[in-house]
């Protein structure tokens, strides 16, 4: 396997990779990781062995992801962890929320960065003066920061989800979330149709939207 990118580019610059998880959910909050790791190997103690295993969340088990993020808590020379509310979704739309959330990930950081690599092809126009901003379609699969910041943003998502669960069993007898983590899979759009969006649900997304009205017509309510 080939190991990621260590950084945009050698100028001594400190950067941070940020990406996100949760942004497709038709439920549950959206989050965001921010990583800066040291593009030196000789900065780790196991001579950036680990590093080479670092990729897209997407491509990692939940054992290998979960093992990977203790190991990036623990060696980055800093990290972070934002989130979105539904609520802040729906008044502002996705795309605007995840920003927010990027932003906040960044002021978060007490280490001093000069450079931002964003996996995505938007703009979130943080402190453009002082900070450059690199956008990377795909850069989840080119840059190991934003790797690493994508699988923090995956774990915090679905441990969220999780406890969410573990909180409510309904939300997974209904519709799937222990399984689904909010995405709108079979099981979910199912649950949907029969008891409607709950609370948490981002009711800006068309087919929720499309699901509160048709339950409104039963005397239904997704509240669990």
């Amino acid at each position: 396997m080939t190991a990621l990118a260590r950084a945009w580019k050698d100028d001594g610059s400190v950067e941070v990779g940020l990406d996100e998880a949760g942004r497709g959910c038709l439920w549950g909050r959206l989050y965001v990781g921010a990583v800066i790791l040291s593009p030196e190997v000789e900065a780790y103690a196991d001579g950036g062995a680990v590093l080479g295993l670092i990729k897209d969340s997407k491509k990692l088990s939940r054992k290998k992801r979960a093992g990977l993020a203790d190991w990036i808590r623990d060696n980055a020379v800093e990290s972070a962890v934002a989130w979105a509310e539904p609520e802040e979704i729906d008044e502002i739309n996705i795309l605007q929320a995840d920003i927010a959330a990027m932003r906040r990930a960044l002021n978060s950081l007490e280490a001093p960065f000069q450079r931002i690599l964003v996996d995505g092809d938007f703009s979130i126009k943080y402190k453009p003066s002082e900070v450059e901003e690199i956008t990377i379609v795909g850069g989840d699969a080119a840059y190991v920061s934003i790797a690493a910041a994508s699988i923090l943003a995956k774990e915090a998502h679905d441990e969220w989800v999780t406890e969410q669960v573990g909180n409510n069993p309904a939300l997974n007898d209904r519709y799937g979330f222990g399984a689904n983590m909010g995405y709108g899979t079979a099981a979910h759009m199912a649950g949907l149709r029969e008891w409607g969006p709950t609370e948490g649900h981002r009711r800006s997304f068309a087919p929720v939207a499309a699901a509160a009205a048709a339950t409104a017509t039963k005397g239904k309510v997704g509240n669990v």
